[in-house]
C-alpha cells in the first residue's frame, strides 16, 4: 500500500515514522511519500492561496496549484484514489476504511485556510481517472486536513496484512459489526476503590466473551444509537437482543426495524396494563390438566388489579414493567423475604435463609423471541439486589414447561428440587431453581 500525502506542512507527517507505522514502513509493507504543495508554485513567495470570489473571510487554496501537483503525482505513482478531508465530507466509517484498504495507492490532499477551490474535486470526479472521496472525521473544524489525513492513513494501515501483531485485535475493536469496543482493564486488580470486574479475573472464557459482547452492546446503545439503527435485528442473537432491549431497543422476532421500549419500576398507573398482560399470559404457563375455569379463578383471585396494586404499594414487593409506547408489554414481580421467612410453597430445607423470590415474569406473545423477556428478567434482578436480605434468588416453574426451564438455565439458574404449586385447587408439580444474587 502506498500513500501520497500532499500538504503545505509536510513535516506534520513525521509522526508516521513512530511505532507500528514506522515498522511497517521499514518492512516495506507500507510506502508513504510526503509532498510539499509549494513545490508546484512558481512565484517568489511560493503562494498557494488567494482571496475567495464573492468575498468573505479567509483564503482559498488555488485550483491551478493543486491541479499540477495531483497530475504529477498521478503520473509518477499511478494513484487512482484521491481522498480529500473536509468538514463537508461524508463521515468516515469503518466500512469506508475497509473499502479503501483494497486500493493499492491513495493520495490525500490536505487543504488549509478555507479549503481547496471546489473545481479541483469537480474536475477529477468528472474526468473519471480518479476515485474522489471527500470525508470528514467529525462535526468540528480543524486548522487543516493533516490531522484527518493521519487518521485515514492509520485506520487503513491497521487493516493491511501483517500490520497488527495479533490479527484478533482487529475483530474485537470498535465499529466491527456496528458496535463500539467493550471496556478493558489491567493490573492492579483494585485502584482507588474500583475493582476489575470479577468475571474477567476468572478463567471462564465463555463467560468473559459473553460479558464483553454485552458491554459492547450496552455502550453502543448508550453512546452510538445510530449504529444500532443501522443493524438488522435479524442478524443478532437472542442474547444480543436481550441486552439491547434492556437499553431501549426492541424489534419483534421477525421484524427488520427497531422500536423503543422502556424497562422501569411499575407505578399505580400501570395496574390495568399489568392485569391485562397477566390475564393474557398466565394460561400459557399452565399444564394441560389445569382447566380454563381453574385458570380464570386463579387470575381473579391472584392477578386482579387490586392484588397488583397491593404489590406496587408494598415495600416487600418489586414490580417492573416494559413500557412500549404507553402500553405494558411485559411485567415481573419479585418478593423480598427477611431472615427466617420464605415462600410458603418452597421447601425451606433446600433454599438459603432470607431468599429473594422471583414470583412472576410474563411477556405478551407478540414480543416473545424479541429479547424483551430476558431484558426485563435481568433488570428485575438488578432492581431487587440492593433491597435483598439474603444472597440467593429462588423461583418455581412447571416441570413440563421446557421453554421456561431452558430460558432460566440460560440466565444462570440451577434446579435444586421440586415443590407443589396449586392453581385453583389443582395440584401442579414445579421444579425449584436458584441463582446467586
Amino acid at each position: 500500500m502506498r500513500f501520497d500525502l500532499v500538504s503545505i506542512f509536510p513535516q506534520f507527517f513525521d509522526v508516521l515514522d513512530l511505532s507500528l507505522m514506522g515498522k511497517a514502513k521499514e518492512s516495506g509493507a507500507l510506502t508513504i511519500a510526503v509532498h510539499d504543495l509549494r513545490d508546484w508554485t512558481e512565484d517568489r513567495h511560493r503562494t498557494v492561496d488567494d482571496t475567495p470570489y464573492g468575498g468573505g473571510a479567509g483564503m482559498v487554496m488555488r485550483a491551478d496549484i493543486w491541479g499540477k501537483a495531483i497530475d504529477d503525482i498521478v503520473a509518477d505513482s499511478g494513484c487512482r484514489v484521491l481522498a480529500v478531508p473536509t468538514p463537508s465530507g461524508k463521515p468516515l466509517t469503518q466500512e469506508d476504511v475497509r473499502k479503501l484498504a483494497r486500493a493499492d495507492q491513495i493520495m490525500v490532499a490536505c487543504g488549509r485556510y478555507e479549503g481547496i477551490d471546489q473545481r479541483v474535486v469537480d474536475h477529477y470526479r468528472s474526468a473519471g481517472d480518479l476515485d474522489v472521496f471527500e470525508y470528514s472525521i467529525g462535526d468540528y473544524v480543524l486548522n487543516g486536513g493533516e490531522v484527518a489525513g493521519l487518521v485515514l492513513v492509520e485506520s487503513i494501515a491497521r487493516l493491511l496484512d501483517g500490520f497488527m501483531g495479533n490479527p484478533e485485535s482487529l475483530t474485537e475493536e470498535s465499529f466491527e459489526g456496528n458496535v463500539v469496543e467493550y471496556p478493558t482493564y489491567t493490573r492492579p486488580a483494585q485502584w482507588r476503590g474500583l475493582d476489575v470486574p470479577e468475571v474477567l479475573q476468572g478463567g471462564n472464557h465463555a463467560a468473559i466473551d459473553a460479558w464483553r459482547r454485552a458491554k459492547s452492546l450496552e455502550r453502543t446503545a448508550r453512546v452510538r444509537p445510530d449504529l444500532i439503527r443501522q443493524t438488522d435485528p435479524q442478524s443478532l442473537s437472542n442474547a444480543d437482543r436481550e441486552v439491547l432491549a434492556r437499553y431501549g431497543w426492541l424489534a419483534a422476532r421477525d421484524a427488520s426495524q427497531w422500536d423503543h421500549v422502556t424497562v422501569r419500576p411499575a407505578t399505580l398507573n400501570d395496574v390495568e396494563g399489568i392485569a391485562h398482560v397477566a390475564a393474557v399470559t398466565f394460561p400459557d404457563a399452565c399444564p394441560p390438566e389445569v382447566t380454563v375455569e381453574a385458570q380464570r379463578e386463579h387470575i381473579e383471585n391472584n392477578l386482579s388489579e387490586g392484588v397488583i396494586a397491593s404489590w406496587i404499594n408494598s415495600s416487600r414487593h418489586r414490580v417492573m414493567v416494559a413500557d412500549f409506547h404507553g402500553q405494558i408489554a411485559a411485567y415481573t414481580m419479585v418478593e423480598l423475604f427477611e431472615p427466617g421467612e420464605g415462600p410458603d410453597d418452597v421447601p425451606h430445607d433446600i433454599i438459603e435463609p432470607a431468599p429473594t423470590y422471583f414470583s412472576k415474569i410474563y411477556t405478551l406473545p407478540q414480543w416473545r423471541g424479541s429479547g424483551l423477556s430476558g431484558a426485563i428478567f435481568e433488570a428485575a434482578i438488578d432492581d431487587a439486589r440492593p433491597h435483598a436480605f439474603g444472597t440467593q434468588m429462588v423461583l418455581g416453574t412447571n416441570a413440563g414447561n421446557k421453554r421456561a426451564r431452558k430460558f432460566y438455565t440460560r440466565h444462570g439458574w440451577q434446579t435444586i428440587g421440586r415443590r407443589t404449586f396449586m392453581v385453583a385447587g389443582i395440584e401442579n408439580e414445579d421444579v425449584v431453581m436458584v441463582r446467586d444474587l
